[in-house]
C-alpha cells in the first residue's frame, strides 16, 4: 500500500471478493461483517434498575470523561487488513492485492453505522491523464 498507489472504494454491491477459501459480493460482505462486529463489540450490560439486560454497550462508551473533560464519540472504528482478490463488474477480470475492512459503529443510536472497504491492488493503477484522450486522438488521425 505505497503512497503512489490509487485505491478503490468497493461501493458496487454486486462487485464480488474473493479471499482463499470464501468469496462474497460487496454488500454481503458489509452485511456479514457489521453483524458480526455488533454481535461481538456490543454485548449487553447488566441493568440494576430492572433486573434485566437491557442496554447496549454503545451508550455506555458514548461520553467518556479524561480528566476534567468530556469526549463525546461520533464513531468506534474496528479495521483489518486482508489478502484478497476482487472482480468488479465493469473491469476486465480478478485484480490481486489487500482490502481494508473498517466497520464504524455509532454510539448515537440516531447515526447509521457503516461498514467502508477499500482495495489497495498489487498492480498500480495509474491515474487517467486528463491528456490521454487527446494523445489517443492524435493518434487515430
Amino acid at each position: 500500500m505505497s503512497d503512489d498507489n490509487i485505491s478503490i472504494y468497493l461501493d458496487c454491491d454486486d462487485d464480488v471478493v474473493l479471499f482463499e477459501k470464501d468469496t462474497f459480493k460487496v454488500s454481503r460482505l458489509k452485511e456479514l461483517a457489521m453483524k458480526e462486529v455488533r454481535k461481538k463489540f456490543q454485548p449487553r450490560i447488566y441493568d440494576s434498575e430492572n433486573n434485566s439486560k437491557g442496554q447496549y454497550i454503545r451508550s455506555f462508551l458514548q461520553t467518556i470523561t479524561i480528566g476534567d473533560e468530556n469526549f463525546i464519540f461520533d464513531y468506534m472504528k474496528f479495521e483489518t487488513i486482508r489478502d484478497c482478490q476482487i472482480l468488479q463488474v465493469n473491469n476486465k477480470g480478478w485484480q490481486k492485492g489487500k482490502l481494508n475492512i473498517e466497520v464504524c459503529i455509532s454510539p448515537d443510536v440516531k447515526k447509521p453505522d457503516k461498514v467502508n472497504l477499500e482495495f489497495f491492488p498489487e498492480q498500480p493503477i495509474k491515474p487517467e491523464s486528463p491528456l490521454d484522450d487527446m494523445r489517443e486522438m492524435i493518434q487515430t488521425n
